[in-house]
């Protein structure tokens, strides 16, 4: 059975690095959303303008029986 798993990349847009978890969030209102990793988030919060949209991770598995 081949599996199921695929393995994925997306840089931060504020330091450029691959991270295995991103979040998507908006740092400044005229940017829109963005994929920051976990340390550059970190510093977005403190943002009047910062709002969170979601966690994109590079391990997606497909679920389901069978």
């Amino acid at each position: 059975m081949p599996d199921t798993h695929r393995q994925r990349e997306k840089p931060c847009a504020r330091c450029g690095l691959s991270s295995p978890v991103m979040y998507r969030v908006v740092r400044r209102a005229a940017e829109g959303w963005v994929f920051l990793c976990p340390p550059c988030r970190r510093e977005a919060e403190n943002n009047p303008d910062y709002r969170y949209g979601g966690t994109w991770k590079a391990d997606k598995g497909r679920g389901g029986s069978g």
